[in-house]
């Protein structure tokens, strides 16, 4: 008789279980907690710096994803001709997304590569 009352609990014990963890993982995903924030864009004007070093630059640290002169390279989004904000750029660049670290490029180098994004960027 013991072993009658045994086999719902068997049963019962693995559903709840799996129906407990399935439902917190559901939740999980859907809430994304630990998901980066987005970059926000503040209201201070874009310094611009040199466009050639700015170009070196480029090279250097974001043509391996961005391509050549930005014309999209695999991993990160084509730049030319896009005629992307300047701001939302430096913001993207100081706080980066996705598989794009933040601060690649930092200070003077960051002015020179806005410039240079600037340069190629324009419709």
């Amino acid at each position: 008789m013991s072993d009658r009352k045994l086999t719902p609990r068997l049963v019962l014990v693995p559903v709840v279980l799996f129906a407990y963890v399935s439902a917190m993982v559901f939740a999980l995903a859907k809430a994304h907690p630990l998901s980066p924030a987005k970059p926000t864009v503040s209201g201070a004007p874009v310094v611009l710096g040199d466009s050639y070093r700015g170009e070196l630059a480029f090279q250097d640290a974001c043509a391996g994803c961005h391509g050549a002169g930005g014309t999209g390279g695999g991993v990160g989004p084509a730049l030319a001709g896009r005629g992307l904000v300047l701001a939302a750029v430096k913001a993207q660049i100081e706080t980066g997304s996705g598989a794009m670290q933040g601060n690649l490029v930092s200070g003077d180098k960051l002015a020179d590569v806005l410039a240079y994004v600037a340069q190629i960027t324009e419709k």
